[in-house]
């Protein structure tokens, strides 16, 4: 790899001292806040070049500084030359080391370096040292490049270890310990893997569940044609390379069983087979000793122990004549790489688009996750990285309670979690007493509205599995706070704040995108969040515990597909509502913006609401409903906001109440005097964003302002509301 000479002159031992010693403190404070800064030793700072612009002149001949170049164009700063003339320098901060620019205010982050060694060395720095991997290490461990390899598979192998004779939670649920009725036995190098018929009763059966993305049709199914075959044994090679890369990775986990949809379903046109073993999945990955995740790749065609693309620049490490005083011996080989994105520590690919992978992630105790890379492992104690990094729950409840020593049931800690691990210890968050009034609590539903928002986004080849995909994780949320009163997607007890779902970025219309399929599927009640496309559906009062229902549910109906499963696929459903309402004939007057218009506070704000919203030209029936009105109902009020939902007149009256289909939400806010932040704060704020600092770094996009209502809120509370009994549809 080719240097500089300047770079080459560089010695990075101070700096990587520093980082040692401020990650020893920071974990000798017991749990201070791991992300604030450290105070910046000046000591432990490393020139470099001139400027950014001697930088790039060298980045042709040099690595290194090809990679720190590399990052500054990344952040397309508006003007280049506010860089000119800036010294570039290294520094310690926060156990990590940072390239600079020097200016007369200060040292100002240009990008970060992550250092890299191997296992060896890593620990015996650590151990030296008297740190632990964490959340935020100084040194990183190199990652094989070949995933098929005994050392990349034996780390894997370990963590499985470790978890199974440390970790007592994550010790999968008694009632889950039942195995699947099939499973594939993954046999060895002189033997086939072949299919097992397992029999009712069996115990003591360990196996990993395969989640992965078909992304068509796999070449080798279970079909009463294969079925024969499966069990008589099929060589390696002749399984799609997903399936062949899983059995291997099974096998050096020394697991005898492997379980796999396509091998273990009977995959013919009869689904009998199918909805039966679709309405054990809690048993089949809740039971699992392990599940594997295939998060990068597209199909099974695909594979996934592919090698990977690795960026680390090999440095200098120049011995100490005298003596290392740290007693550190020189390691075998030390890198820098550019800082690691954090968007590849998330499930960011194909298997997290994917609507049936959702509970398969959740459900499991334990989850091996294999990324284009790097592998990331779950369980109910901690998350680990491959590259040399432990998120332990332990060390995430240490820093949460830095901010407060209450972790009661509704003081919040549980809402920093990752999902995975707020569904895991969700149980633990809820009172212990059967007594406790749990279907009172709002707080006692916010983890359903964060699993909604996470869910909707994912796609299905048929849609209409989209409340079936979600019901394992409903059984076990219905379990757990102790209700069944489920009705497609919400839950009746939070029923009212549950209606005042919204697509993320269209609150009153919803989105008339090509990814819409409201009209393309009636399958859905409209007051369902499951009637509503690819979007990412949120709940903007999930956070809200102070609300007071405005409007009372009188009754809920849906039509099942089996009566006998509250949880699975809807036929049809309705809601019956009472609430002060009020009827508008449009939701949208073409005359908004003119002031002659006579038109009032209220109907301007939804006339330019749904200008905003609309994708294109405003719809022709939000001016002329066909049913003949629009309706607005109070749902939900606080201290500060009213919120209403939108409702449109289908023409059908019902026993003498008029029918209705959902159209969406709108929150009036109304602010006090003494909330607004003062002149001098304000006047702040738009100091740094004029600042060198914010100029030099990465541009991001303005956050919207929270614009009040007063005006609105006023005039309809000076008009009549009538109270109104309703039908959803």
């Amino acid at each position: 790899m080719t240097l500089c000479a300047t770079c080459k002159n560089i010695d990075f031992r101070p700096l990587l001292t520093a980082c040692l010693q401020q990650c020893r403190d920071r974990q000798e404070a017991n749990g201070e806040d791991y992300d604030a800064p450290l105070p910046s030793d000046n000591s432990s700072r490393v020139k470099h070049y001139g400027d950014i612009f001697e930088i790039e002149k060298s980045s042709g001949d040099c690595n290194f500084c090809k990679v720190i170049f590399q990052a500054f164009e990344k952040r397309k700063v508006a003007d280049a030359e506010e860089a000119r003339g800036l010294p570039i320098v290294f520094r310690a901060l926060s156990n990590k080391i940072e390239v600079c620019y020097d200016t007369k205010e200060g040292l100002i982050k240009l990008c970060g370096l992550d250092v890299y060694m191997n296992e060896v060395d890593v620990n015996e720095f650590f151990q030296i040292c008297k740190i632990k991997e964490d959340n935020s290490p100084p040194i990183l461990k190199t990652i094989e490049k070949d995933p098929r390899s005994k050392a990349s598979l034996a780390i894997a192998s370990g963590w499985l270890r470790d978890c199974l004779k440390n970790h007592d939670s994550c010790k999968p649920p008694t009632e889950f310990q039942k195995p699947p009725k099939r499973l594939i036995n993954v046999g060895n190098e002189t033997q086939n893997p072949f299919l097992v018929e397992i029999s009712p009763g069996s115990q003591q059966l360990e196996w990993l569940s395969l989640s992965y993305c078909w992304g068509g049709e796999p070449s080798m199914k279970l079909t009463t044609d294969t079925m024969n075959m499966l069990r008589n044994g099929i060589s390696l090679n002749k399984f799609d390379p997903t399936i062949r890369d899983a059995i291997l990775v099974t096998r050096a986990l020394e697991i005898t069983y492997i379980w796999i949809d396509a091998l273990c379903i009977i995959q013919d046109h009869n689904a009998k087979d199918w909805n039966e073993q679709a309405s054990h999945m809690n048993e089949i990955y809740g039971g699992s000793t392990v599940t594997l995740v295939v998060a990068s790749s597209n199909s099974v065609m695909d594979g996934f122990l592919k090698k990977r693309e690795l960026q680390y620049l090999p440095i200098l490490w120049y011995s100490n004549p005298a003596g290392d005083s740290t007693g550190i011996k020189p390691p075998a080989s030390v890198f820098f790489s550019p800082e690691w994105d954090k968007n590849e520590d998330e499930l960011n690919g194909p298997w997290s688009n994917r609507g049936w992978t959702m509970q398969e992630g959740l459900l499991p105790s334990r989850l091996l996750h294999y990324t284009s890379s790097q592998m990331i492992w779950k369980c109910g104690e901690e998350q680990r990285f491959e590259r040399g990094k432990t998120k332990s729950l332990q060390d995430e409840v240490a820093k949460i309670l830095t901010y407060s020593d209450d972790i009661s049931f509704g003081s919040g800690w549980l809402w920093r979690l990752d999902t995975f691990m707020k569904f895991k210890r969700f149980p633990d968050y809820l009172p212990r007493s059967l007594d406790y009034p749990l279907l009172s609590e709002p707080e006692t539903f916010h983890l359903w509205y964060d699993l909604i928002e996470e869910y909707t986004q994912r796609r299905f080849k048929d849609i209409s599995d989209r409340l079936i995909a979600i019901s394992g994780l409903a059984k076990i949320f219905g379990n757990t706070i102790r209700s069944h009163e489920y009705v497609a997607g919400l839950w009746k007890p939070d029923l009212i704040r549950g209606l005042m779902w919204h697509t993320n970025g269209a609150k009153l219309i919803p989105r008339q995108s090509e990814d819409n399929m409201r009209a393309l599927n009636n399958t859905f009640p409209s007051w369902s969040w499951a009637s509503v496309g690819y979007e990412v559906v949120q709940n903007s009062q999930k956070n809200n515990n102070n609300f007071q229902a405005l409007s009372l549910v009188e009754d809920v109906q849906v039509d099942l597909f089996n009566q006998h499963d509250l949880f699975g696929a809807v036929k049809s459903g309705s809601v019956t509502i009472t609430g002060p309402l009020k009827k508008a004939p449009r939701l949208y007057n073409k005359e908004w913006k003119s002031a002659e218009a006579s038109i009032s506070k209220f109907e301007r704000h939804l006339s330019e609401i749904v200008e905003n919203e609309s994708l294109g030209d405003v719809e022709h029936r939000y001016s002329f409903p066909p049913g003949g009105h629009f309706a607005v109902l109070q749902m939900l009020g606080d201290i500060q906001s009213l919120d209403l939902l939108v409702l449109e007149a289908t023409g059908e009256v019902s026993k003498g109440i008029n029918v209705y289909r959902r159209v969406g939400v709108l929150t009036l806010w109304y602010f006090h005097k003494g909330s607004i932040a003062s002149p001098d704060v304000i006047a702040m704020f738009k100091e740094f964003e004029t600042s060198r600092t914010a100029r030099l770094g990465p541009q991001e996009k303005k956050q919207t302002e929270l614009n009040g209502s007063n005006d609105i809120v006023m005039e309809l509370r000076r008009e009549p509301w009538k109270t109104e009994t309703v039908i959803i549809f």
